[in-house]
């Protein structure tokens, strides 16, 4: 088997037994006007996975948090599951945006996962509570985003996890984090 590392963030994914993969946000290739697609698109026998990883130490955009350094946390940072504002600025664009491609390019005949990696383990304890709360609030607004529900449920289901959670769900995809930046984990530290 060869080996597939793909790289976001400080996040490093081994996709060598996925049956195939796709990097979906790829720089310099070009998308439709006004289109934000997840990270990457993962193919498996009979389903696809659309995954997207927001770690806010490395990820561009509105939702970059502090440097680690000095930093101590608290309940400031927890809000983003407290509000919905990453949900309805980025991450429900990006998975409509991503079916709509998948769709007009016929590749939509797979139940669609989505899943959200968030690497918050180095903010705050994250809690498998908290990640369900923000999961169900994600998938509700997947399927309906204005005054009526959407007709068609275009995601069977979505996933939010944190870095530990990830490798227990997907032991087959194993993760990693290389950080470059001092006080940071060993490079190729599994998770």
């Amino acid at each position: 088997m060869v080996s597939v590392k793909v790289r976001e963030g400080d996040f490093v994914l081994d996709l060598s037994r996925a049956n195939s993969w796709e990097r979906f946000d790829r720089t310099g290739s070009p998308v439709p006007q006004g289109m934000s697609l997840v990270d990457f698109l993962i193919e498996e026998p009979d389903r696809r996975i659309l995954l997207e990883i927001k770690d806010p130490f490395r990820t561009p955009g509105d939702f970059v948090f502090p440097e680690r350094r000095g930093w101590k946390g608290g309940p400031k940072r927890q809000d983003m599951f407290r509000t919905d504002r990453m949900i309805h600025e980025s991450l429900v664009p990006k998975i409509r945006d991503s079916y709509t491609w998948l769709h007009l390019m016929g590749k939509n005949d797979k139940p669609l996962l989505f899943v959200v990696l968030l690497g918050l383990d180095r903010l705050f304890p994250v809690t498998p509570g908290l990640l369900g709360v923000f999961k169900d609030r994600l998938l509700a607004r997947i399927r309906k985003e204005g005054p009526d529900r959407w007709k068609i449920d275009y995601v069977r289901d979505c996933l939010v996890l944190d870095p530990s959670l990830f490798s227990r769900v997907f032991p087959q995809y194993p993760l990693f984090r290389e950080s470059k930046q001092t006080g940071g984990d060993e490079p190729q530290q599994e998770i």
